[in-house]
């Protein structure tokens, strides 16, 4: 592995370990995530390693996307007292005129 890709996907197995130890109940004995996590993204990084050393700029811009794209993944904005997992409420075109028209807007 290059240098800059193998520091990018050791920042994301660190993201990993991370969400993995906070979403996981602390009934478990030992909070961590399930290994598959490790190994897709040692599958990821790994395929993204064997390209060319021309495209290596490429490829280390690309692992560190994906660690980027990871990290805001980690906070997403969830109300208070929703349950997790449960679905974000989304307003169809309808339901939006009929509030604007409530308001008067």
């Amino acid at each position: 592995m290059k240098g800059g890709l193998l520091s990018a996907w050791l920042a994301q197995v660190a993201i990993i370990t991370y969400r993995g130890v906070k979403q996981t109940p602390r009934t478990t004995p030992l909070p961590m995530p399930l290994p598959s996590s490790y190994v897709s993204s040692f599958l990821i990084y790994g395929g993204l390693s064997l390209l060319p050393a021309q495209a290596s700029p490429v490829t280390t811009a690309l692992g560190w996307g994906l660690v980027v794209a990871n990290l805001l993944g980690l906070w997403a904005p969830v109300k208070p007292g929703t349950p997790a997992g449960a679905a974000p409420v989304v307003n169809t075109p309808a339901q939006t005129k009929k509030q604007l028209a409530n308001t008067g807007g």
